[in-house]
């Protein structure tokens, strides 16, 4: 859809895009006992605030992984109580990544044509976890944005997930 706004004899374009981006086994979010966001922040390398986006999870791997890991740390459980009667509990999970400033391989995707100065291209949020055999999961996915990480950049995510009984 092409959207045309005249403002004062000028044409302003705004253009929506839908896309079906590929989420494997993931569902959609809305009617599951979950309600998930997460508040990225991003700093450089002299600690300067870049970016801080917040992104609503849309999709969630119904598997009982995800209980799992809330459940796995006592400091993630924030709060409990009753809504409508049901049991309602808030986790808070903190993911940190540090960048550092050179890579031992130079990836054959763009941004990467340099060891010590490359940048990558972050166009979701997600929350992973691995299960005890080392395998790796989604288990939460929030909608498409664009974020750009540079070597040495510092990137802090504060995941509150709800759920409900």
């Amino acid at each position: 859809m092409i959207l045309i706004i005249p403002i004062s004899g000028t044409n302003v374009f705004a253009q929506t895009l839908y896309t079906e981006a590929y989420v494997g086994q993931l569902k959609d979010i809305e009617d599951s006992k979950y309600r998930a966001s997460a508040v990225t922040i991003i700093r450089n390398e002299n600690g300067e605030l870049i970016s801080l986006s917040k992104t609503e999870a849309t999709r969630y791997l119904d598997n009982s992984i995800l209980d799992n890991f809330l459940n796995s740390k006592p400091e993630y459980l924030i709060k409990q109580g009753k809504l409508n009667d049901k049991n309602v509990n808030l986790y808070n999970v903190k993911v940190e990544y540090s960048k550092q400033k050179c890579t031992e391989v130079v990836f054959d995707v763009p941004g990467f044509n340099d060891k010590c100065n490359w940048y990558h291209r972050v166009f979701s949020t997600i929350l992973g976890v691995t299960d005890n055999e080392g395998i790796e999961h989604t288990v939460l996915r929030g909608l498409n944005h664009a974020e750009i990480i540079r070597s040495e950049y510092e990137v802090t995510i504060f995941w509150n997930i709800f759920t409900q009984d």
